[in-house]
């Protein structure tokens, strides 16, 4: 339904005659446009911070990702990377019938902890800033986004990443090849390439594709 379509229903209904609490059903408290929800990064649709907000509110799961971020920063992530999108299980999203994000296992936040501390140590100043375009992933996400059986997106230890600077496909990739040389094997570095500037980090297994 349009916005304007519930505007014009709201305006059916009087609202002196309904509680305080039902008016949020018949009039919006704030004008939302779809750019306050989704910021295209590199052509992929990427949920804003007031979109997980909502999902964490309608999911119930405040508490669960406090305890997530609380964890990534007593154990030295700095934050550089929006920490709701290593939850996001990816951006094809739209009509899937899934989740838009997925909490991790408590028993796999180190995993991902390790991951983003490498990346914003050997990644990142070589790389700018970079936006999560996928995280951590249900078994049933990961096989209609044709993810391998044993994805490393499945133990909360991957990202799949778009730079946010211009920079061509050949020029990223020769910046990931070198730091996969000098870093990879002590970090067991998993390194992805993929078409355009998306690109795979993981820390659970020293490889490349």
């Amino acid at each position: 339904m349009s916005l304007r379509m519930g505007l014009m229903l709201g305006g059916l209904v009087s609202l002196s005659a309904i509680g305080a609490e039902l008016k949020a059903l018949y009039e919006p408290k704030h004008s939302f446009e779809y750019a306050d929800l989704v910021v295209k990064v590199q052509g992929y649709p990427v949920p804003t911070l007031d979109a997980f907000r909502g999902w964490m509110l309608l999911n119930n799961t405040e508490d669960q990702i406090e305890e997530v971020y609380r964890y990534f920063t007593e154990h030295g992530v700095s934050g550089e990377i929006p920490w709701h999108l290593v939850m996001l299980q990816g951006t094809d999203w739209a009509g899937s019938g899934m989740s838009l994000f997925k909490v991790p296992e408590r028993a796999d936040w180190y995993k991902m902890a390790r991951t983003l501390k490498f990346i914003e140590q050997y990644v990142i100043p070589q790389t700018g800033p970079l936006i999560p375009v996928s995280g951590d992933r249900t078994a049933e996400y990961n096989q209609a986004a044709g993810g391998a059986p044993r994805s490393k997106h499945l133990t909360f230890c991957a990202v799949d990443l778009v730079p946010v600077e211009s920079i061509s496909r050949q020029d990223l990739h020769r910046k990931l090849q070198a730091i996969y040389c000098q870093h990879g094997r002590e970090h067991q570095m998993g390194l992805g390439l993929y078409g355009g500037v998306r690109f795979h980090i993981d820390t659970c297994g020293y490889r490349q594709w």
